[in-house]
């Protein structure tokens, strides 16, 4: 039964369920510390030189306790995922509810609540007196009908996915209960990674209901973020800083803050599954995390701890787990969002190891182009690699018919041309040409508007305003490049 949850939802306050997911976070760090002076004190009992049976009785007993602890460590962080989702997902679908009822009533309908064992209805109000002519008229009725039912299906899939959600975390919950009724029958490694499984079942579940549906829909994300609460808004950034951080359309800012978020994370789970501590419960051939990734994110977040001017902003950071490449990431020197000259720098061979050269070049064509036209603020993006040089999926590689090589200007801009502030924006591309098309840069300079998923990509040979001969640290080279940005030959 799912009408029971339409009104659920519309009554209740998720405000307690989220104080106890984060009362939980704060817990869970503190057990965290208390675990590892517990291993700590365990190695030094292996080391004083204590021999004989009572050692090792000793020794056994507290390594089952260690194992035990590490069990109920695990089974901490993934009770507190569990809660922290379900109330991000509750609050989501209740903010879906919400524009509901608004559109019902935009549309000449209303939605009456059901009780507990009724479903709500939907009914078709009677049109305006300026319109009262059109409810005789088959036609409007027949439209009329269509939106009602419509709307009624809107309700019951929405009806049915909080019940879902309900079911889903009453279930994991359960058998986090079950555990414990059964005096941990099971080996904890089992225990843990049941768990684990249900955790990042209902995490993963919560991350589809963040943004659109549709990947490459910039204006959908910027409208369902714009019918968020503040703080439902703040809520999500910091229980799914990744999902939020690499939303396209979203504010700039908002971005540089859950990615800012993101990565200290993301570098603290890799380093987890690189762990030999529990290789049971971290090996897993799909992951393709190497040092080398962690190498890479500590070198970005040396990066963005450097205070620069202008300020950097972290607006895109790939996650490697699961895929077999390299992890990259979009750093902005100025906000976009406001900026009138919007630069994106593609490197030639992006690396972890050009990493500072990459950004400085960056910072070097804002701070140029801002003295050049200090009328208009200029924003300069920077796409760098955190992996070795020559990685397939971030080396920028050649398109027919394209001027410049493609290292991810186009769908970054498009995300751009939905957030910006102003409606004069203009958007460079500068990146190598594509070798069978010669040597040194250009620019290709166009419209940030003109940027729309699904539409033809407007980076085009009449597009390019400059081209250099040499790289752009070359004085004239970078001289033509600045003067490109801001628009002048």
């Amino acid at each position: 039964m799912t009408a029971y949850y339409w009104g659920m939802l519309k009554e209740a306050d998720f405000g307690g369920l989220t104080t106890t997911a984060n009362a939980l976070t704060v817990y869970e760090g503190h057990f965290k510390h208390r675990i590892a002076e517990w291993r700590k004190m365990l190695q030094d009992l292996a080391d004083c030189g204590w021999h004989g049976e009572a050692q090792q009785a000793a020794d056994n007993a507290l390594r089952q306790r260690t194992s035990q602890l590490y069990v109920l460590e695990q089974l901490i962080e993934d009770l507190r995922v569990m809660l922290s989702d379900a109330a991000d997902s509750l609050l989501v679908l209740q903010t879906r509810q919400k524009t509901l009822v608004e559109s019902a009533a935009a549309s000449g309908l209303q939605i009456l609540d059901g009780g507990v064992d009724t479903a709500p209805t939907v009914q078709i109000l009677p049109p305006s007196k300026s319109d009262e002519g059109g409810q005789h008229d088959p036609e409007w009725l027949k439209a009329m009908e269509t939106a009602r039912d419509r709307l009624a299906k809107e309700i019951g899939d929405l009806s049915t996915e909080v019940k879902g959600v309900d079911d889903s975390v009453a279930a994991a919950l359960g058998r986090i209960d079950h555990t414990f009724q059964t005096g941990w029958a099971v080996l904890p490694d089992e225990v843990v990674e049941e768990a684990d499984k249900d955790a990042a079942a209902i995490d993963k579940a919560t991350d589809g209901r963040i943004g659109v549906p549709s990947p490459m829909d910039p204006a959908g994300n910027a409208k369902w973020w714009a019918s968020l609460p503040e703080s439902t808004r703040q809520q999500l950034i910091q229980d799914h800083p990744g999902q939020i951080g690499g939303l396209s359309g979203l504010p700039a800012a908002t971005r540089d803050q859950a990615n800012r978020l993101f990565l200290p994370r993301l570098r603290e789970q890799i380093a987890k599954d690189l762990s030999d501590e529990n290789p049971s419960l971290h090996a897993d051939p799909k992951l393709h995390v190497t040092q080398a990734n962690l190498d890479g994110l500590d070198a970005l977040q040396k990066q963005i701890d450097t205070k620069t001017v202008p300020p950097q902003l972290l607006l895109g950071l790939g996650d490697p787990v699961g895929q077999n490449v390299s992890t990259g990431a979009v750093l902005a020197y100025g906000n976009p969002d406001t900026a009138t000259n919007i630069a994106a720098y593609v490197p030639p061979h992006p690396a972890v190891g050009t990493l500072a050269a990459d950004t400085a070049t960056a910072r070097g064509l804002a701070v140029a182009a801002g003295k050049a036209d200090p009328a208009h603020p200029t924003a300069a993006l920077v796409f760098v690699s955190l992996g070795a040089p020559g990685d397939p999926m971030l080396t920028p590689s050649s398109i027919p018919a394209r001027p410049l090589r493609e290292g991810g200007a186009s769908g970054m801009f498009q995300g751009l041309a939905v957030s910006h502030q102003g409606r004069n924006a203009i958007a460079s591309e500068i990146s190598a040409v594509p070798q069978e098309q010669g040597s040194g840069f250009a620019v290709a300079r166009v419209p940030l508007d003109r940027y729309v998923p699904g539409v033809v990509d407007p980076c085009t040979p009449d597009a390019v305003v400059a081209r250099t001969p040499g790289g752009i640290e070359d004085q004239a080279s970078h001289h033509a490049v600045v003067n490109a940005i801001v628009g002048r030959r």
